[in-house]
Formats: structure tokens, sequence, C-alpha cells
């Protein structure tokens, strides 16, 4: 009825909190004990009290009866509190983890796992989890205590009548655990659509900029209402099959009390069995159902959870794609950090589905970049311009031949020193909900405020900081939305200088800036002294200030040399050219 796997995925964070387990245990056993001794109790005051009129026994025992039941409360209300305890500290810990895992993927897991996905990991199937386990360590104590005890209790009261028990239980184990199966599949088919109603949501609220300009608000209110309606259908077809188990088994038990009545009753009237014996053996028969309707009650929690469980740990599962070495080289130990060497360099992404080929994004590539060089890389779009980009900081392992800074391959690089000495700047900046400060601040916290003016004023960014509500101290919204594209970007190119890396990357990220704005930060990119620059870019503007250029096709270098150099010997470089400033000058 449970993913094994799951159970085992949580136990390790629930393990340092077992003491409120054992604690939550024991108080639920104590509560469940009692509970099983109050039918033991009706049936004395029905025969050795009312049926003689001995008042007094019947007082005293209805004393005893309420002390128990009190006792009982409190046990079940300590059980509850540390079940609680134990389930939110677990949950915790395990959400921490999570997120911490999701941090050390690579871009090729991220790639196969959408952010709608791992969002709802993160939330909503922590809040089953969660749910679970404040549940768990007293409802089955509860659930195994309570079926032994009275099972065994009215096989002592009457054995004969076992049978009734003994027809009744395999039916409802049987519909129980047929439910469970299927539902357990249809809860993990409703969390799959919650992952995807959250990732249509997200592109809506991200998207709502383009969704307007091009009047798609049908479209998508048509796209959302889908995904809802698929989700509200399957959700419904697992909550009718476990709405129809419980009335289901309410007939069972119902009959099953029935037959005791008619049964038992000829036994009371031959003498064979006292009143009080029927009542006590009718609420334990009630007792040993009741674990199977409670939790076919609890069922959808359960199956929920189980399903959430397990879609965590297909997270945790993920191995990230590109790992560090077992003793990492540290970059900035060498000689010429800046060095970047291409050798017959091929990379491709992974197949969107099982039965396609995963396609080449570059093809044997070789050149190199020398320390303290500025390199641009033209191309068209789908070149290949970003992928190399990405692998220089080994966001991505290359798939064929090696790539080498400092003179040292990549993966025997320690990741972090790797990056470290690597800046990035994207077209599509990320900047986070803030000030301005903080955000530029974000890779070097211990810069200073001289340190952060200088790189803004290299990034042509310092004269709008400061014309800003509160200047360097203003509030930057989430992702920047009350920023132009051209501010964030400067912004962005800021916080790489900010980190005064040893290797400079400019994927793309003066797009949205105006060419005279570009060519001041260009120019004070110049005067940063030993610093490598590899600008990806598809205005040629932004290329001819390069020390040398670099032209790809359809992933493969197709040119490689000085302006000067590409208009004698590149058709292409000189198609790139023409197209965009004119026939350029022989």
């Amino acid at each position: 009825m449970f993913d094994v796997r799951a159970l085992k995925l949580i136990w390790p964070w629930a393990r340092p909190y077992r003491r409120y387990a054992i604690g939550a245990v024991l108080a639920s056993a104590v509560g469940v004990l009692i509970n099983l001794s109050i039918p033991l109790l009706t049936s004395r005051i029905i025969d050795d009290g009312i049926a003689v009129g001995n008042q007094g026994l019947v007082t005293s025992l209805a004393v005893t009866m309420i002390v128990l039941i009190l006792i009982a409360i409190t046990a079940s209300a300590l059980s509850s509190v540390l079940a609680v305890r134990i389930a939110f500290h677990t949950t915790t810990d395990l959400r921490r983890d999570l997120y911490a895992h999701t941090q050390k993927l690579s871009f090729a897991n991220l790639d196969r796992l959408s952010t709608g996905e791992i969002l709802t990991r993160l939330t909503n199937d922590m809040t089953k989890v969660t749910q679970l386990l404040g549940m768990t360590f007293s409802f089955f104590t509860q659930v195994l205590v309570m079926f032994v005890g009275a099972l065994s209790a009215i096989v002592l009261i009457d054995a004969s009548l076992v049978v009734i028990v003994a027809v009744m239980i395999p039916v409802i184990g049987v519909l129980v655990a047929f439910v469970v199966s299927q539902s357990n599949v249809l809860y993990d088919a409703v969390q799959r659509r919650i992952d995807r109603l959250n990732t249509v949501l997200q592109e809506n609220i991200h998207g709502a900029e383009v969704i307007k300009a091009f009047v798609r608000q049908d479209h998508e209110r048509e796209r959302f209402d889908d995904v809802t309606d698929d989700l509200a259908g399957q959700a419904v077809k697992v909550n009718q099959l476990v709405a129809s188990l419980f009335p289901t088994l309410l007939l069972i038990s119902g009959l099953g009390v029935a037959a005791v009545l008619w049964l038992g009753g000829i036994k009371v009237i031959d003498g064979d069995l006292t009143e009080g014996q029927l009542v006590a053996f009718i609420s334990y028969m009630t007792m040993v159902s009741m674990p199977m309707m409670m939790f076919a009650f609890l069922q959808p929690t359960i199956s929920a959870a189980t399903a959430s469980m397990a879609r965590i740990h297909e997270v945790l599962d993920e191995v990230p794609a590109v790992s560090d070495a077992d003793a990492g080289i540290d970059l900035s130990t060498q000689a010429r950090p800046g060095d970047i060497s291409f050798r017959n360099v091929s990379f491709a992404y992974e197949a969107t589905d099982a039965h396609s080929e995963p396609e080449a994004a570059l093809l044997n590539v070789t050149f190199d970049i020398a320390q303290g060089s500025t390199v641009a890389v033209l191309g068209a779009t789908g070149s290949g311009k970003s992928t190399l980009a990405h692998l220089i900081p080994r966001f991505y392992d290359v798939t064929g031949g090696s790539l080498f800074i400092g003179g040292v391959d990549v993966r025997e690089l320690s990741k972090d020193s790797l990056r470290q000495s690597i800046g990035i700047a994207l077209q599509q900046p990320q900047l986070f909900s803030g000030t301005v400060i903080e955000n530029l601040r974000y890779a070097r916290p211990e810069a200073t405020l001289e340190d952060i003016v200088a790189a803004a004023q290299a990034a042509q960014a310092h004269d709008f900081i400061v014309n800003m509500t509160e200047g360097y101290e203003s509030r930057v919204e989430q992702n920047g939305a009350n920023l132009s594209g051209g501010q964030r970007q400067r912004i962005a190119i800021a916080r790489t200088l900010v980190a005064n890396p040893q290797i400079l990357i400019l994927d793309d990220s003066t797009s949205a800036v105006d060419l005279e704005t570009e060519a001041r930060i260009q120019q004070a990119l110049s005067e940063f002294d030993n610093q490598t620059v590899v600008i990806v870019a598809q205005r040629i503007s932004t290329a001819l200030g390069a020390d040398e250029i670099i032209v790809l096709d359809e992933g493969r270098l197709v040119a490689h040399g000085t302006h000067a150099n590409l208009v004698q010997s590149s058709e292409i470089y000189r198609d790139i050219f023409r197209s965009q400033l004119g026939e350029p000058v022989q």
C-alpha cells in the first residue's frame, strides 16, 4: 500500500527526531489500550451493575471510565503534538536539502526538470509529506494495537461468533487494497498535472507583456482552462474512486453488526452469552473493522503523500551532469589562468525524448584565446555562440574533444575556483528583488562602495543609478521589473565587473543598449588590465574592437582572425558585415 522506497527516503531526515516518534508511539499506544478497556467496563456495568441493580458498582465503574477517557484524550493530544513536531522538523530539513540539491544540479539536469516541477516538489509535495508524517506515528500505532487487541478480545468473549469477523475482514481488506493500488497511480497523475498547471501559470505571468502585446489573452485563458480541466478531471476520477470505498465499508460493517446481533441475540436468549458480553463483542468487532475504515478515510492523504515522496525522490536521485574532480585543481594557482583553448570540441544537448537523437550544437571547434586578449564570437542565430560561452564556465561538459582553461582541462579543475575566475553577463539578466547595491554586490559581498561605483561607471550604469530615487539604495523589483532592458543589462555587466573575474564573458549582454553606450562600455572594458574578454554578439559593431573574431556557422568554426584578415578571407564574415553595415572597406 505504501511505496517502500519513498518511506526509506524520509527516514534519514526523521531519524534525528526519533525521540518525538517514540513518544508519539507510546502515547498513542496508551490511548488505544485505554479505549480497548472501555467495552469491558461497559460489559461489567450492564451485567454486574444494571442487570442486578447494583447502583454503587455502576457509579464507580462510570467514574473510572470517565477518568480513563480523560487520560486517553491527554495521551492522544500528546501523541498529536509530538507527531506534528517530527512532521514539520523532518520536512523542513528535507526541503532545505532538496533545495540545496537543486543548486548542485547542472544545466543539463535543469533542462529536464521544469521550474514548475521543482516548485511543486518544494511546496505542494512537501505539504503532503508533512500531512502523512503528522499522522504516521500515532495513526499506525493505533491501527496495530486496536486491531490486535480487539481481535484478541472477541476471541476470548465468544469464539463461535468470530466466523462473522473472519468473513468481514478479508472482504474489507481486498476492497481497501484494490482502491489504494489504483489511487496511488491516479494521485501521481494528479501531481504531474499540478506540475503542468504551475508551468503554464509561470509562463503566463512571466510572459504577460508578450501576451498583451499580441492580444493573446483569450488563447492563454483557453490554454489555462485546458490544463485546469485536465487536472479537475483526474482529481474527480481518483476522489470518486476513494469516495465509493467508505460507504461500501460502512455497509459491510453494518451487515456484520446485524449478523452478530442476530446470532448473538439467539445465544443471549439461550443463556450462552450475557447482554453485556454481546455489547462488548459488537464494540470490539467495530474496533477490528475501524482501522481499515480509518485507513480508507485517510487513504487520499496517504496515496497523495506516497506519490509526493516518490516525486521528491526523483529529484534527489538526479546526479549532477557536471561533477567536481576528486582532487580539483585550483585555477588561481595556475600561471596563466586567463588562457582558453578549445581542442576539437563538440557538444550536443540531450535529446528531448527517448526516440530522437541529440542534435550537435558544436562540431570539432578548435581555437586559442590568450590571457588578456578580447575575442568576439559572431554567427547567425543557432550557430552555437551561446553554447560555446556556456562551456567555458562548465555549465555543460563537452561531449567531444577537450576544453582547457589556464592550461588545465576544465574537468580537472575545481568548479568553484573555475567559476570564481569567470564572470558572465547574459542577454536576459537575472536581477533579484532588493536594492541596486545588493544586486551589484551579489558575486562579491565584501566589495567596497568605491569598487561598486567604478564597476557601474565602466558599465555606463552609474549615471542612471544616481538619478534613481535613492541612488544605489533604490529598490529593484522582482527580476528588475522597474528597470528598462538596457538598464538591467548594464547593472548585470557592472555586477560581473565588481567580481573582478580573470575571464569576462558577455553573452550578447549589450543587445538592449544603444550603439554609443555600447562603444563606451567596450572602451572601459579595454582598460581592465590582463583580463580575458569573450564577447558573444549578434551586432558586428560589437565585435569590431576585439583583438580577434571567431565566426561560427551551424556549430562549426568557419573563420578566425582579425577584422582585416576576415574581410579578405571569409565570405560569411563579409556577408554579415554587408547585411549590417554595408560593403566592408577592403
